[in-house]
């Protein structure tokens, strides 16, 4: 290739000192040695040869050759084949080399480990396209690598703090946060574990901040048998302990006990309280092995049971979103096919795979939502009777909701970036349906706060905003052929206390339904 550079190096320092004063030029083009210079018009770059307009002529110049200046210079980063991932322990170590094996198959490549931590992604011709490279560490490690430029994305288990917003804008790769930056890959849950032969099946949060602080050491303290309680977790740097500690230690107080034993990953403390009965750990639903997660019981007295529904709908406190985040940057060919194809329905197989909670929806029978019911009625909310218990039975006995469920950003009406892809799911649902004789119902709730016959009419225009959404994405005509039910039921059906900013988000909600015509 450097033949193409040969062909007027010749021309040496003549050609520097003349082009910058004859030519208005885009770029300049400086050999390595800094000996001479061409300046012009870039025509073409496919990063390895400089397609250059000078006053001699169309020339191709060798990238490896000279160094590039000028507003108009590509970004080589676009063109490299080497990038790097970061991502927590967990998805590094399982998620994310299926989703890339996965996606190399969908691009007609082969996925080759290249180390523990590495992949090469090969054409036909063994050629390498892509050298993907996994950091696998905690969350905070990942949003600082999107701020320092090594990373082409990072997949999280939590939002970014403000300041790791601002490092990434100013380091000028954008606003993570925006439409078309972050995108929801999968849900996740962090799950509360003990052996099958530990009798205690519930337990609060501030009970589970207290077994992990040290404050609480029996487990006849919440009602279990007089035995000290075993406590297991990771190293205070993953992104599962970080998870924890935001939403459950910010809560009860204190910090880790010293008393615990530090398991290496996940699958271990799943092995090691499954074989202890007096043993407790946290782990991701993704590794809850042979351990029996509890149920978690709010301080309203509402129970919410971790399974791959509750996570799915975010009803399950401690759910979680796994989200990708893309800084404003060149990306390479490959790398932004990966994000493309991590946004497509496809990787949701790749998802259940690995273990997590695909974004699919599914259905399930009000018949097998025994806690909706029961929640509603051990609830606090003294405004709720039994009218409107009966008009939510009215409502959904006999019908089957969909997991599809929508969802608001804090203290607005817009719905959030999870739910703008949900509703193109919901379409895509529908159509290879037959509805016929069918009703689709969206159901809007509200959490407790205001007057019950305010959050009645507020949940009624939550809903009408989905369909609002519906209608504008939706081909012509395909609505009009669907029999679609705007309900409103208000702060009737609490899935979590609506005391605490979670237990609030959880409750303003909007669900899907499909029944029977009347």
């Amino acid at each position: 290739m450097r033949a193409y550079f040969s062909k007027w190096v010749v021309f040496g320092a003549a050609l520097s000192m003349m082009t910058t004063s004859v030519v208005a030029a885009d770029i300049t083009l400086r050999s390595n040695n800094g000996a001479f210079s061409l300046s012009g018009e870039l025509v073409e770059f496919d990063g390895n040869i400089y397609v250059l307009k000078s006053v001699f002529g169309q020339v191709r110049i060798e990238a490896a050759a000279v160094i590039c200046s000028g507003v108009d210079c590509p970004d080589l980063s676009a063109f490299s084949k080497d990038f790097l991932i970061a991502g927590t322990y967990t998805t590094g170590k399982t998620l994310l080399p299926t989703l890339l094996e996965d996606f190399a198959t969908s691009a007609g490549l082969r996925s080759v480990a290249e180390s523990a931590n590495a992949v090469a992604l090969q054409d036909g011709a063994g050629d390498v396209a892509a050298l993907v490279s996994l950091a696998n560490g905690g969350t905070t490690e990942g949003f600082a690598a999107l701020a320092d430029g090594t990373a082409l994305l990072a997949v999280s288990s939590r939002q970014p703090s403000r300041p790791e917003v601002s490092a990434i804008s100013e380091a000028g790769f954008g606003d993570i946060t925006a439409d078309g930056r972050q995108t929801v890959l999968a849900m996740d849950g962090l799950v509360i574990l003990v052996s099958p032969d530990n009798p205690v099946s519930s337990l609060t949060i501030q009970q589970i901040g207290g077994i992990f602080s040290g404050t609480i050491t029996n487990w006849n303290e919440v009602g279990g048998p007089d035995a000290a309680i075993n406590v297991y977790r990771q190293n205070g740097a993953t992104s599962d302990s970080e998870f924890f500690r935001s939403e459950v230690l910010t809560q009860t107080g204190g910090g880790f006990t010293q008393a615990a034993s530090i398991i290496s990953d996940n699958g271990n403390i799943s092995e090691s309280v499954a074989a202890d009965a007096f043993g407790i750990g946290f782990s991701s639903f993704a590794d809850k092995g042979l351990a029996r997660a509890v149920s978690l019981q709010g301080s309203c007295g509402i129970f919410s049971e971790p399974t791959n529904f509750s996570i799915k709908t975010e009803e399950y406190p401690l759910s979680r979103r796994l989200m990708v985040y893309v800084p404003d940057r060149a990306l390479p060919e490959v790398g932004g096919d990966l994000i493309a194809y991590m946004a497509s329905d496809a990787a949701q197989v790749s998802v259940a795979q690995a273990g997590y909670v695909d974004l699919n929806a599914v259905l399930k029978s009000v018949n097998d939502q025994g806690l909706r019911f029961a929640n509603a009625i051990l609830g606090d909310n003294e405004e709720l009777d039994l009218a409107d218990l009966k008009e939510m039975a009215k409502q959904l006995v006999g019908a089957e909701r969909l997991s599809t469920t929508f969802r608001f950003i804090d203290g607005s009406s817009t719905l959030d970036a999870r739910a703008g892809r949900d509703v193109k799911r919901l379409m895509d649902w529908l159509a290879g349906q037959n509805l016929t004789n069918k009703q689709i119902m969206l159901v809007g709730f509200t959490d407790n706060n205001g007057k019950s016959n305010v959050n009645m009419a507020l949940a009624a225009q939550r809903a009408q905003q989905v369909l609002d959404e519906m209608s504008a994405i939706a081909p012509a005509g395909m609505l009009e052929k669907i029999n679609v039910k705007i309900v409103g039921l208000g702060e009737t059906s609490p899935m979590a206390c609506s005391a605490a900013p979670r237990g609030r988000f959880v409750n303003r909600r909007v669900e899907v339904w499909i029944r029977d015509e009347n």
